[in-house]
Formats: C-alpha cells, structure tokens, sequence
C-alpha cells in the first residue's frame, strides 16, 4: 500500500492488510441495505452482482457517504462494487487468492497492463503493482458471518508480499491465517493484495456482503478508464 504516512492507510491496514470496524450502521439501516440488496440479486438473477452502484442509487450513495469515506485514505474513489450474497442454495467455497483485477471501460494495448479478461460485459486487467498498492476495499457484512458461515479467512501481511504466483497460493502456503467473524453492519477493510478465502459453509444461512473497493482515479494510465 506504500507508506501510510503519505497515503492516509491506518497503521494497522498498512501493517497486517485488513481491519475490521463493528456496527457503522445500525439495525434500521442494515435491514434497509437488506430489501435494497435481496432486490437488485431478484432482478439480476444471481448471487454474485458485479456493477452494484448502477444497479442501485441506495448503493451508489452508500460508496460515497460520509461512513465510508471516513474510514479510507484521502484523494480515493469507487471503482467497483459486487454484491455476494451466499445462501445454503448458492454456498461455494473461494480459494486462497488476491484480488489482481480492475474493471475498465474498453481493453487497450498498454504497457504493464495484462493479462486481460472478460466479465460480466466489461474489461478486466490486472494493472501494475503501484496501483494495486494504494487501493483499499471495503467490505459491509449484510448478515451474521461466523466462521461456520463462509466468514472470510486472510493471511496476515501477505499484502506487503506483492503479486504471488498462483502456484503459491494453497492451503499448504499459508502458515497462519485470521478468521474475519462479523457482525451485521460491521466492515472489513483490506488490501486488494491480501491473500484470502472463504471455506464453504458448514452452518450455511443467509451471507450478503456489499464489496466496494477504491482507488486513486489517476494512478490509472491516462490510456485507459475505469469502467465505475
């Protein structure tokens, strides 16, 4: 993430890559983000919706509030937002992994940009590393999220690593892991470059998570937009 100091991260984000922030929203407000949540996967028809902000004003303004933004580094935007929403019907274990992907507007050949993917009907890319390292995501917990119900595991410090190589990243690779449990309207924060997972649930309920993530819109290259 580079020096905190320069970038706003908190001391702990930047040290171990993730922290957690219990209760920034209340009940009313949560079981609000719950209807406005359990509509746009209705109308989307799956459990994984990619482009959450223009299917949703309540979401769209929610990147943008005073809640979130007080939690980020300053000089940050939205860049890309998912909803997750696990049910014991949809309850699909992820790997250990980094999030190396952005989304962006049209696929253009420019240097240490790549490689390159299609999803949801937009461009993916995986950027350089300087990019990477200044981007944080928020992750807002819809529902109870215990161990036994997909929480998510990350790897302490591994941030700091930088991109590993796939073959690395099993369960043999990690030494030690934290297990994330949440409380409904609670938040994660962490780097994109965080090596984490989620095991299939062994109690499986209801698990919606709103994931935004953020970045300084012009550490992107000028040849290039992205697509939030």
């Amino acid at each position: 993430m580079g020096n905190n100091a320069e970038n706003g991260m908190s001391s702990k984000l930047e040290k171990w890559g993730y922290e957690t922030h219990r209760a920034i929203f209340d009940t009313g407000t949560i079981e609000h983000f719950r209807r406005e949540a359990d509509r746009v996967a209705q109308a989307a028809g799956s459990a994984c919706v990619r482009h959450l902000r223009s299917r949703s004003e309540v979401f769209d303004e929610l990147a943008l509030s005073g809640s979130f933004l007080r939690l980020l580094p300053p000089g940050v935007s939205p860049v890309r937002s998912i909803l997750f929403d696990k049910t014991p019907a949809e309850n699909w274990p992820v790997p250990w992994h980094q999030d190396l992907t952005i989304a962006v507007v049209e696929e253009r050949s420019v240097s240490g940009y790549g490689p390159w993917s299609f999803k949801d009907g937009s461009p993916h890319v995986q950027p350089p590393l300087s990019l990477l390292e200044n981007m944080a995501t928020i992750r807002l917990h819809l529902d109870e999220t215990p161990a036994g119900n997909g929480a998510l595991r990350v790897s302490p410090g591994s941030h700091r690593r930088g991109k590993l190589p796939s073959d690395l990243l099993r369960e043999s690779f990690i030494e030690e892991s934290q297990t994330c449990e949440c409380q409904a309207g609670d938040v994660l924060m962490m780097s994109p470059l965080i090596v984490h997972s989620s095991r299939r649930s062994t109690a499986p309920n209801r698990r919606r998570v709103l994931h935004f993530e953020y970045a300084r819109r012009e550490d992107l290259d000028p040849e290039l937009h992205w697509f939030e």
